[in-house]
């Protein structure tokens, strides 16, 4: 019987380390804390910003809100970050993209400490973890990978055991999820391979995700995975986030009470017709974006630890 990964779940159990983690800090006189930069007002690095500002008021954490206006200046957004970079209450920083296009992501990024960068964003952090030597892997591929450490504990197998010759596959090869999702189960000695776009192009993507023990899908393409493209058995971890209109029976688009289309989140794997297949799944919603948040704030207190000489 497939196995559909309660991530919601393991997302709260790390909210509960972490904020014991945090309560120990503090009785030490020490509080993480973690500071977003969001210029202008993008609807979806907005809803992000909330939910890091809701995530580190119930841990307990210093948060600070950066939000200059979409017409600053890039000179202007470096110097934010300066400041952040000298701030003792600012354990962690976070830049919401996308940037105006007059502010390059490399101008802000660079400018950011390398020791307060929590989501790997800087060229030199990345370099760290290509090599095996990650100080704070990204949110989202660390997310999946704590997902699949506790999904093999709790079947009884350490995770060395576990990723070590494994077949993985991971589905996309963006900067953001799909390279460093490669170098974290490639630095777990795990055979990868990284399929995208292009592959499918050439029709060669079955070829590949069909020999997957474990099958990470991470391209942004609602339904992109179905049946034909897993293996029996596989473990499949849904990655994808996606926003699609509701059908009805005929393929027409379901109205909401104002006229217009419903529309529903789901990811890139067509679960209903993968699961029975799998031997598990991660859903969409409630899967690895239930734990990204918590994997951010767990480099934030890494981070605090390190600048207190803790770690």
């Amino acid at each position: 019987m497939t196995e559909v990964i309660d991530c919601v779940a393991i997302g709260d159990e790390l909210m509960k380390e972490i904020i014991a983690e945090a309560e120990s800090l503090k009785a030490r006189g020490i509080t993480p804390g973690i500071a977003t930069l969001l210029v202008g007002d993008d609807f979806g690095a907005k809803m992000y910003r909330g939910q890091v500002e809701k995530f580190c008021e119930e841990a307990g954490f210093n948060y600070i809100n950066e939000n200059p206006p979409a017409d600053v200046s890039e000179e202007a957004v470096v110097e934010i970050v300066k400041k952040l970079n000298a701030n003792d209450a600012v354990s962690g920083i976070l830049p919401l993209r996308p940037f105006p296009e007059h502010i390059s992501d490399s101008a802000v990024i660079n400018s950011i400490d390398v020791n307060k960068d929590i989501d790997c964003f800087h060229p030199s952090n990345m370099g760290k973890l290509a090599l095996g030597e990650p100080i704070f892997p990204p949110a989202t591929p660390s997310a999946v990978i704590e997902i699949l450490d506790r999904y093999a504990k709790k079947q009884n197998i350490e995770p060395k055991d576990f990723y070590e010759g494994a077949e993985i596959c991971v589905v996309g090869h963006s900067n953001i999820v799909g390279k460093p999702l490669a170098f974290l189960v490639l630095n777990r000695n795990a055979s990868t391979t990284v399929v995208h776009v292009f592959t499918s192009m050439k029709g060669n993507l079955e070829k590949h995700t069909n020999m997957a023990d474990i099958l990470i899908v991470a391209a942004g393409k609602a339904d992109l995975i179905g049946p034909d493209q897993v293996k029996e058995g596989a473990i499949v971890i849904d990655v994808g986030i996606n926003r699609v209109k509701v059908l009805d029976d005929k393929r027409e688009p379901v109205l909401n009470e104002k006229g217009k289309p419903k529309t529903k989140t789901v990811g890139d794997v067509s679960f209903d017709a993968v699961k029975d297949k799998a031997k598990a799944i991660t859903p969409v919603p409630g899967g690895v974006g239930s734990v990204t948040n918590r994997m951010l704030m767990k480099n934030a207190l890494r981070a605090c630890k390190m600048r207190q000489g803790l770690e």
